[in-house]
């Protein structure tokens, strides 16, 4: 007998890494929809989200960039089991809280939109913060390598 020890990956690491890659591709493809939004869709939203829109700093474009693309990335590691996986979701995780520091704090959304907007952007943050943790946890079993 040996004292070689085999980590068997349970098919609920395969799962979550898996529903983190859809996650996170459904963040591309919103973030895709918004940054090649027509004309004639832009002009049917209110002049209030109009406004919301037009003054919204690049940075802001870039950090939720950085969450979605970032988080996409991080999924595809985890499911190739790299441990880089939780570097990256680390930095997607930057990514939503700059976008959401914008949101929350330093623009005029939660008026324009009413507080029910706040929802959706602390369950982002939530699955940010549970895929970084997960990716942690991944490496600590030796799942990632």
């Amino acid at each position: 007998m040996t004292n070689l020890t085999s980590y068997k990956i349970p098919v609920w690491f395969w799962l979550i890494a898996v529903l983190a890659l859809v996650w996170n591709c459904m963040g591309v493809m919103a973030y895709l929809a918004e940054a090649y939004m027509s004309d004639e869709v832009f002009a049917n939203y209110s002049p209030e989200i109009q406004k919301l829109y037009n003054k919204r700093p690049s940075w802001v474009t870039g950090a939720y960039a950085i969450a979605v693309f970032g988080g996409v990335l991080a999924s595809m590691l985890l499911l190739i089991r790299k441990k880089a996986a939780k570097t990256v979701f680390l930095i997607s995780l930057a990514g939503v809280l700059a976008n959401d520091v914008y949101t929350f704090f330093m623009s005029k959304t939660l008026k324009v939109l009413g507080t029910n907007a706040i929802i959706f952007p602390i369950i982002v943050l939530v699955i940010a913060v549970l895929l970084v943790l997960f990716s942690n946890y991944a490496t600590k079993r030796e799942w990632l390598a």
